[in-house]
């Protein structure tokens, strides 16, 4: 206990705040045994839940997929392989930056919605572009790259802040498993510029509208304490909702203008 009081004090030292001059006032230390046990099945019980463990996995999925898609596609961005690793690369640090500053100052729905629209944007301009500005196309390609890493970083956060405590683990384990099946259909659907050079692009760019659409459908956890039960969840995703729980009252004739 003595070690634990000087780790908290350490810490406040270092944060620039006064410690309580008593951190531990109990230093009884009760058992609590839950003979709950909770599994991946929790996360599909309760619609609720279920619906937003759905919504979860298709936007991880989306970003994965995205992310993968243009990292693999990175030899095409110049004829130089080093110059093009370097750009692919480059774009990753504002990226990152950028994540950090949404999860500091943004909600976290508007910050993955506003990534997922800002990557479809500019992977839709691609096609738009006419052969001889390939500069511009390597920028809307970097452009979409940087939105989709930017999110994908935001969902890490978003989705364990979502669970309660005793389904964070599962349910951030869950995501990041669909999600990588995402970076194996990758190379396949890469070769979809067989057929028609900007499909891929078309197809990142669809599956990303479609998961900002659903992203709509999310509680939001900025600024809210985490949950710590199965029931706090399902009770903040009721208060996020009403309409859907709520009965419709039926109007009186009496409150009737007429």
């Amino acid at each position: 206990m003595e070690e634990a009081e000087a780790i908290v004090r350490k810490a406040a030292k270092w944060n620039k705040v006064q410690a309580p001059r008593v951190i531990f006032k109990d230093y009884s230390v009760k058992k609590t045994e839950s003979k709950e046990h909770h599994s991946v099945f929790d996360l599909l019980r309760k619609s609720s839940i279920r619906n937003t463990t759905l919504i979860l996995c298709l936007v991880s999925f989306t970003l994965t997929t995205g992310y993968y898609s243009l990292s693999f596609n990175t030899s095409q961005l110049h004829a130089d392989p080093y110059i093009s690793c370097f750009i692919s690369a480059a774009v990753e640090i504002p990226a990152y930056i950028s994540s950090w500053l949404a999860l500091r100052y943004l909600p976290r729905r508007l910050s993955v919605i506003c990534t997922l629209l800002l990557g479809a944007v500019s992977l839709f301009l691609i096609q738009l572009v006419p052969q001889h500005l390939s500069i511009i196309s390597v920028a809307l390609e970097m452009l979409g790259k940087y939105a989709i890493t930017t999110g994908t970083s935001l969902m890490f956060a978003y989705t364990s802040e979502l669970y309660p405590t005793v389904l964070r683990n599962t349910a951030t384990g869950t995501c990041t498993t669909v999600s990588r099946a995402g970076s194996c259909i990758t190379p396949f659907l890469l070769k979809l510029s067989v057929y028609f050079k900007y499909l891929p692009y078309i197809t990142l760019g669809t599956l990303a509208v479609v998961a900002a659409f659903a992203t709509l459908y999310l509680p939001e956890s900025f600024g809210r304490p985490l949950p710590e039960t199965i029931q706090q969840m399902h009770k903040r995703e009721r208060l996020q909702w009403p309409c859907i729980t709520r009965k419709e009252t039926p109007v009186s004739h009496l409150d009737s203008p007429l």
